[in-house]
């Protein structure tokens, strides 16, 4: 009895050429070709996949070196990443720096023994049965998350999984605040040895330019349904199905420990004030629990980021972590204030102190919202599209 062919094993080659065949159709299905940087990347990642795949052949070889993709905001690099996960075959997680720190944080009230071991369990459970482990948007603000992190790359290390990771900083300018700058430098220096670093720098933010017959990418079209608007006149919302709530409507919610009154709460649309989720001490952990339970945010009264009626920094740093969590988890925005609702970070008359540190991705994200708009008397309506990713 003559036994049956079975089709050659694919080689490292055929693994290569088959994820960046995969990445350039996803990117001709959105309507552009990969530039030169956002190329160069996707062979990286390519050859990252043959390695990793590789390993489970009956010779394994070594991990693969660790990923880090840094550039500005909007070059591709988040889209980059999306399209190689999708088309590597390995055990993966995905996660987004928001959404990693409150696994993190859940971990440690999971286990409680003490302090050391509880983060050691929480970053050894994120790891376990994966190969590979994809980190979104990866930047470090505070001291202590700077701890979580030196821990999730030693037990990375320990256990050989490589990471692939989206940055909008180089390696040397996380945590940039001159007081903490110092204590992080050890980690930094790991960060340099494990991973190569590759910088995406092509000239085009795609979210504020998009290449001309660019299609919408998939995966933000809630988010990217939503709208800025100013000043917010009855009419105004009236047409895009939004009204104002009655006082009577006004409840408390406590998503974590921290209470938040808000004007209302339907099943599926939060309506709240700026000052109310930003100026509190509300931390990223709320905005995560309540994007579970809210597919529409309503965000009112927000301050003008070209103006003088400044809030607070803290605030303006919550409002960017609220915008990256609904970005992340697609969530449908609408902001209404009296304007000018500019996010540029070169906008006339703004103390650039008290805005947020990474206010450039923000004013990026935030160009995928259509504008309402109403000026001596006449409304007019604007609309933004995404194209190759963040």
């Amino acid at each position: 009895m003559t036994p049956l062919s079975r089709p050659a094993p694919r080689t490292a080659r055929d693994t290569v050429r088959a994820l960046l065949a995969g990445m350039e159709h996803d990117a001709g299905r959105a309507g552009f070709a990969l530039e030169p940087s956002q190329r160069q990347a996707a062979e990286r990642l390519a050859a990252f996949g043959a390695q990793l795949t590789g390993r489970r052949r009956p010779l394994p070889r070594k991990a693969p070196r660790s990923l880090y993709f840094h550039g500005p905001v909007g070059r591709g690099k988040t889209w980059l990443m999306d399209s190689f996960y999708g088309q590597l075959d390995a055990r993966k997680r995905r996660v987004h720096f928001h959404d990693f720190f409150r696994r993190l944080h859940a971990g440690t009230h999971v286990f409680e023994a003490n302090s050391g071991t509880a983060i050691e369990q929480s970053v050894d459970a994120l790891l376990d049965g994966i190969d590979v482990l994809f980190f979104d948007e990866f930047h470090v603000h505070d001291v202590g998350d700077g701890m979580f992190i030196a821990r999730l790359l030693r037990s990375a290390a320990q256990r050989r999984i490589p990471l692939v990771v989206t940055s909008n900083y180089a390696p040397d300018d996380l945590l940039p605040n001159p007081l903490w700058h110092d204590h992080f430098l050890p980690t930094i220096e790991a960060i340099k040895e494990m991973m190569d670093i590759v910088e995406i720098e092509g000239p085009t933010d795609f979210r504020r330019f998009p290449a001309a017959g660019t299609a919408p990418a998939e995966g933000f079209a809630a988010f990217r349904s939503g709208r800025i608007v100013s000043p917010g006149t009855p009419a105004q919302l009236g047409r895009l199905g939004l009204f104002r709530p009655a006082p009577s409507q006004g409840r408390v919610l406590q998503p974590t420990t921290q209470p938040i009154v808000v004007r209302n709460s339907d099943p599926d649309v939060l309506w709240v004030g700026f000052e109310e989720l930003c100026g509190g001490l509300t931390s990223t952990a709320d905005f995560l629990v309540l994007a579970e339970t809210y597919k529409t945010w309503v965000i009112d009264d927000v301050p003008s980021p070209a103006g003088n009626d400044w809030a607070s920094a803290p605030s303006w740093q919550r409002f960017s972590n609220v915008v990256d969590v609904l970005h992340d988890q697609d969530i449908t925005l609408f902001l209404i204030g009296e304007g000018p609702m500019e996010w540029d970070i070169d906008a006339s008359g703004s103390d650039l102190s008290v805005l947020p540190v990474d206010l450039a991705r923000i004013a990026s994200r935030l160009s995928l919202l259509g504008r309402s708009e109403h000026h001596d008397g006449v409304d007019s309506a604007v609309h933004s599209e995404e194209a190759a990713g963040s």
